[in-house]
C-alpha cells in the first residue's frame, strides 16, 4: 500500500509539471526512508581506491568483482582466478 502511496504522489508530480511546464517536487507527507544517507553509504570497502558493488561466480567458475572508484564513480569488473 505503501508504494501505491509513493507511486500515485509521483503521478501527481508529474501531472503538476505538465500543467505548470516547470519541475514540480513530489510530495510525500509520510516518508518511511532513510535520511542523511551519503550516496555510496551502502558499498562496501574494497581497497582504499574502490567500493565492492556485487561479488559474482561466472558460468566457467571464475570470481568476478564488479569495483566502484571512489574518486571517479567508474565501475571496473576485475576477475579473479
Amino acid at each position: 500500500f505503501y508504494d501505491g502511496y509513493v507511486v500515485n504522489s509521483i503521478l501527481d508530480a508529474a501531472y503538476r509539471s505538465a500543467k505548470s511546464k516547470q519541475w514540480e517536487p513530489v510530495l510525500l507527507d509520510i516518508w518511511r526512508g532513510r535520511v542523511g544517507v551519503s550516496k555510496d553509504a551502502h558499498l562496501t570497502e574494497h581497497d582504499a581506491e574502490h567500493y565492492l558493488v556485487k561479488e559474482e561466480i561466472t558460468h566457467y567458475g571464475a570470481k568476478k568483482l564488479i569495483l566502484k572508484n571512489k574518486k571517479s564513480g567508474k565501475i571496473v569488473e576485475k576477475i579473479l582466478n
